[in-house]
């Protein structure tokens, strides 16, 4: 006589509303799915009941899925719901004491890892998955240019758009502007990016020879998470150029400089999940089912 095995249990808490999608995808495929503190900006969300914050009850589950990223201030789980707080010391007391089987979620502090570790738990980050990059390099794309039709006065068609850095983010975003008849030029600083961006067709230029491009960019796309743009670059660009850093915090742009000296700088973080949610919660679907 064979028994069907039991399906793992999963959890879902925190996140944006592309992880309440993803609750719902997962529901409507039979998963016996839990969604905790998941944000719906199309449902007004009740008073909060204790302290200021809806109190969380932690089911016992064999996966759980968090937010990307784990944590925006180094000490709660991040979630888009205003009324609901999630300590990671909570959280990590919880998991150790059930021993959950998988923890999947993005950009993890060295103490989650460490605890994951400890009790044998394993913890896979979804922003190191290259496959995922790469598809969400798409919806990415399409918000920083969102961004830029929506802020500047300017068309992207016929004038100069700057992109710094040429990985995956960067190779679909010189793509798509192109696609829009803008004057892409690439800033790189691997032999292998000129030569691919050239391939492609692109203008390419180099950090050094910045102070000499910045003056004629009229949208400058950020994908480097590190200081690129300081205060002496940022003093030459053009006083009508959008600036655009869809890189991790703390980005690319050197930000108090940006405001001494005028300069509109947009950090556009997360774009998948606020312009494309439902793909980028098909997206996420598709790489976390492979991995469970």
């Amino acid at each position: 006589m064979t028994t069907s095995r039991q399906p793992n249990s999963i959890a879902i808490i925190g996140g944006d509303y592309r992880h309440f999608l993803l609750y719902q995808n997962l529901q409507k495929k039979g998963f016996p799915v839990t969604g905790i503190a998941l944000f719906n900006p199309n449902v007004p969300e009740s008073a909060p009941k204790h302290d200021g914050f809806s109190k969380i009850t932690f089911p016992k589950s064999d996966i759980w899925i968090t937010g990307i990223p784990f944590t925006k201030d180094k000490k709660h789980l991040f979630t888009a719901s205003p009324n609901h707080r999630i300590t990671i010391d909570d959280f990590l007391n919880h998991l150790s004491k059930t021993k959950a089987k998988l923890l999947i979620g993005g950009s993890f502090p060295k103490e989650v890892v460490s605890v994951a570790r400890e009790h044998q738990i394993p913890c896979n980050d979804l922003l190191k998955n290259t496959a995922l990059t790469i598809d969400n390099a798409v919806p990415t794309a399409e918000g920083a240019i969102f961004h830029a039709i929506k802020e500047s006065p300017y068309t992207l068609h016929n004038n100069k758009a700057l992109v710094l850095g040429f990985g995956t983010c960067g190779k679909t975003l010189a793509l798509k502007l192109r696609a829009l008849d803008a004057k892409v030029t690439v800033c790189a600083r691997k032999e292998q990016d000129f030569a691919f961006a050239q391939s492609l067709g692109f203008e390419t230029t180099d950090y050094q020879s910045l102070p000499d491009i910045l003056p004629e960019s009229l949208f400058i796309f950020n994908t480097v998470p590190a200081l690129v743009l300081t205060r002496e670059l940022l003093a030459v660009t053009n006083n009508h150029c959008l600036i655009i850093d869809i890189a991790s915090l703390p980005g690319g742009c050197d930000d108090e400089a940006g405001k001494n000296l005028n300069k509109t700088i947009i950090h556009a973080l997360g774009l998948p999940g606020k312009f494309s949610p439902q793909t980028a919660a098909d997206l996420l679907e598709r790489h976390i089912l492979k991995l469970i």
